[in-house]
């Protein structure tokens, strides 16, 4: 690990805003190596025309039917083909082959595809796996994509030199549904979009009884869910506030605030404005959101699903409800909203845990840790 080695570091856009955060990880981790970052869209795929365009193509004779009937985002099938898999696995080992003769390691978010380059160490970090979708309520088989694509992403995993997972939700599935070495998988944990608040909650001292929505997909979060406990909420408490941050439903109740869309810097003005968060979703990989809310002090009331039972403690920092269970999520929201000395108690206890857990420099460091370990 002597001298100014590359790593090389492929990513595919953003990835809900992670992509850079982990760019800073490893150069804070390995400030000695110089980092390449390749963009898999950008610098692989559509450098050249034919694979952009078979990689299309791919996706119309692999998923006919689903595209057919829309059951399914396009962008997201498009890279979960065998063709693509492999055309880009051939690509980053031809095009980035004179890289890796000084390189340290390869390291890729997501698993979407395979970046991994011969002779390298290869590290992957993930907050989800394909089969992990067969955990949540309502979980159809039938919608898995390609069986052969679903080979070559088990490949992928067992020859990872090490699989780094933001929750214990994924490194279950990764033993479990793929069959991996549980020596080859490490719990790093996930870190906020948005940095911790200097300034305490403005919200009357957890006494303004509003509640908080934060999403954009309305359906698959729960959104109808929630509304349909609010109604319960307001025949007890006829003061709360419901404020919807992401989504734009069209909903006629009294005390409802849409607010569409919100520039991510706004996000933690509103949760510093509000008593709860509430995340009904019936799906959730991380569950970023309710990590956000506990570092502002603000309890939270989520479905028990995915990650989140690992990010909230029951009956310390918020409650953990049935999906899909309106009763319960209105129960919870009573509770909270009714006793604000409750409320703030579970603010600070949400505070303490999420920094403990979660922040930047905690997960940081136990990826740093982790990748220097697998090396040595």
């Amino acid at each position: 690990m002597h001298g100014r080695a590359n790593i090389l570091f492929f990513r595919q856009g953003s990835f809900s805003y992670i992509n850079d955060r982990v760019a800073g990880w490893l150069r804070e981790q390995f400030p000695q190596q110089e980092l390449v970052q390749v963009d898999i869209l950008q610098d692989v795929i559509k450098s050249s025309r034919s694979v952009a365009y078979r990689g299309a193509a791919a996706a119309v004779l692999t998923y006919p039917r689903r595209l057919a009937c829309g059951d399914g985002d396009f962008r997201d099938l498009y890279y979960r083909t065998p063709y693509l898999h492999n055309a880009i696995r051939r690509m980053v080992a031809t095009k980035y082959a004179e890289l890796a003769s000084r390189s340290l390691f390869t390291f890729q978010t997501q698993s979407l595809y395979d970046a991994s380059l011969p002779g390298l160490p290869h590290f992957l970090y993930t907050d989800h796996t394909h089969l992990a979708n067969l955990k949540y309520p309502g979980a159809d088989a039938t919608r898995l994509v390609s069986p052969r694509w679903i080979e070559l992403e088990t490949a992928l995993y067992h020859k990872t030199r090490l699989n780094l997972v933001m929750s214990a939700f994924i490194r279950d599935s990764l033993l479990v549904d793929y069959g991996c070495d549980p020596a080859n998988v490490v719990v790093v944990g996930a870190a906020p979009n948005i940095p911790a608040p200097a300034a305490p909650p403005d919200n009357s001292n957890y006494s303004n009884r509003t509640i908080l929505f934060l999403g954009i997909d309305w359906e698959r979060k729960g959104g109808p869910v929630l509304i349909e406990a609010f109604r319960k909420v307001r025949e007890k408490l006829p003061d709360a506030r419901l404020i919807i941050a992401g989504a734009s439903p069209e909903v006629q109740l009294p005390n409802v605030e849409v607010l569409g869309r919100v520039p991510l810097e706004q996000v933690s003005q509103l949760l510093l404005r509000a008593s709860v968060l509430a995340l009904p979703t019936w799906r959730e990989p991380q569950g970023i959101n309710a990590i956000e809310a506990q570092m502002h002090g603000i309890p939270v009331v989520a479905s028990d699903v995915g990650a989140l039972p690992e990010a909230i403690l029951e009956g310390k920092t918020g409650h953990v409800i049935p999906p899909g269970d309106s009763a319960a999520l209105a129960a919870a929201l009573i509770h909270l909203l009714s006793d604000p000395d409750l409320c703030r108690r579970y603010g600070e206890a949400a505070r303490a845990h999420a920094n403990a857990r979660y922040s930047s420099a905690s997960v940081s460091g136990r990826l740093g840790n982790a990748i220097r370990a697998a090396l040595n």
